[in-house]
């Protein structure tokens, strides 16, 4: 029984250490209990239930530039950078309102693309689609410069640095995929297309499971919500609503 034992910790750790952004042992912020600490009698009182809850260690807020995001702290002299992405509102079109409704997210559908359409585009699926993939472009870029910009900040941690380096990694990938699938629509290559945006939304979502994995918040969560956000309504369209 205790042999059994054993072998079932030394899995446990052994799974632990595997992780890639994992917290090392340096992160584990306990105290040890000192040696002359007295033992808690058993009839000790327990604590009350009113008694408030600590809050969590990893809760992410970007209107708070002074508070560390897991490891990343930035600079004092310098401002926290954007969590959020610089498109300006625009107004709505009652085609677009059409098309984004029927998609899992109808308001950032509209809020990320309305933006840069005008009068003189027909607003229809594919006409959308194309605007959408170049919009997702420039936001994909600006997550990418981001990312590396925090990973290779000296205050970041290494754990908040490896799981940065797989976002990089993963939001490089994109630009390219957003060309294949553009060219794809010209030439009318259903199939392509589709296989492209799937690859740039399997791609996100790589970028937001390590932090998952890692037990990490992410310091450009908000930025990741809205790429996959916009990706799904991208793979929407394309799937659904595009015909050749």
């Amino acid at each position: 029984m205790g042999i059994k034992r054993s072998i079932l910790l030394i899995s446990i750790f052994s799974l632990a250490a595997i992780s890639a952004c994992a917290r090392p042992p340096s992160d584990i912020t306990d105290t040890p209990e000192s040696p002359d600490s007295t033992t808690e009698s058993p009839d000790s009182t327990p604590e009350s239930p009113d008694s408030t809850p600590e809050a969590p260690d990893d809760d992410y807020s970007p209107n708070a530039p002074d508070e560390a995001a897991d490891g990343y702290a930035p600079p004092p002299e310098a401002p926290t950078p954007s969590a959020t992405f610089t498109i300006l509102p625009g107004g709505s079109y009652p085609e677009l309102d059409q098309i984004c409704g029927a998609t899992d997210y109808p308001i950032e559908c509209v809020r990320f693309i309305s933006p840069y359409l005008n009068d003189r585009i027909k607003i229809d699926p594919l006409n959308v689609l194309k605007v959408g993939i170049h919009v997702a472009t420039n936001m994909t870029i600006e997550a990418l410069n981001l990312a590396r910009k925090i990973r290779d900040d000296p205050r970041t941690s290494p754990n908040a640095q490896s799981c940065l380096s797989v976002c990089a990694e993963n939001y490089d990938l994109i630009p390219d995929g957003n060309e294949l699938a553009l060219r794809a629509i010209e030439e009318r290559n259903w199939s392509d297309l589709r296989n492209q945006l799937s690859g740039d939304l399997t791609s996100v979502n790589t970028c937001i499971d390590v932090y998952h994995e890692g037990n990490l918040a992410s310091p450009m969560r908000d930025m990741d919500s809205d790429l996959l956000a916009l990706y799904r309504v991208l793979l929407h369209i394309a799937v659904d609503m595009v015909k050749f």
